[in-house]
């Protein structure tokens, strides 16, 4: 990107991105423009104007086309999804390899619940009643009640939950258990990480990962292991 300015022209993203997608051209971007799946904005003479989200977009295209040989319908569907805060199951390992990739949401940082249905595809009446019982947490805002970034992923879970009869007042208990794990974290690294220097922060954050990995791997066994016994004829 040309530091004089926050963005890439369409030739310069077909530069940046050959190197990993050799067949890449400037009309095939064009064609996915006109495909929906990427939205430049224009300049005033008219020409495209990527942004960095831009460009991790199309990077993101392109690697479900290449990699997972997905068609422009279901990549089309699965970016639907993903810009209402979801991240579908075949979306995961692309994006994880995919430069700081970003949720377009995470952008404005909060939703407003009055635009919940629109932005998220739930109800507002769904998500003051998780907030109700403490599953998700409503901050003030500019537009009234809004919902964190980081809680919208909360958000999608329990109403997909739903279709097994789970209502909000029954997740309580995940609340409960994530808080606990939580303050368990604290006691085990606070000690070792009391002085926040930028090293120690950044070493924090890789311990913490690695803590959450390992704890959600025994919490998986340990489930299939209860499960075993309550349907012991099944599983």
């Amino acid at each position: 990107m040309n530091p004089a300015r926050e963005y890439m022209t369409i030739g310069e993203v077909v530069e940046h991105l050959q190197e990993t997608f050799s067949d890449l051209s400037i009309s095939k971007v064009r064609f996915l423009e006109e495909e929906g799946l990427v939205s430049p904005d224009r300049t005033a003479g008219g020409y495209r104007k990527f942004s960095q989200a831009d460009l991790q977009r199309l990077e993101l295209v392109l690697k479900l086309q290449k990699d997972n040989f997905m068609p422009l319908a279901v990549i089309r569907e699965k970016l639907a999804e993903y810009d209402q805060g979801r991240v579908p199951a075949e979306l995961e390992p692309v994006i994880a390899h995919t430069e700081t990739m970003m949720l377009p949401l995470e952008d404005a940082q909060t939703v407003p619940v009055s635009k919940a249905a629109e932005s998220l595809g739930l109800t507002e009446v769904f998500v003051r009643e998780l907030a109700e019982f403490g599953l998700i947490e409503l901050v003030d805002g500019d537009h009234g009640k809004e919902i964190p970034a980081g809680d919208v992923g909360i958000a999608h879970a329990c109403w997909d939950l739903r279709r097994f009869g789970v209502e909000p007042r029954h997740l309580r208990i995940y609340e409960t258990f994530a808080e606990r794990e939580a303050s368990f974290f604290s006691q085990i690294l606070m000690p070792t990480f009391r002085h926040r220097t930028p090293e120690a922060r950044q070493k924090l954050v890789e311990t913490l990962g690695e803590l959450t990995r390992l704890t959600g791997e025994l919490k998986k066994h340990m489930l299939h292991r209860a499960i075993s016994r309550v349907f012991e004829d099944v599983v």
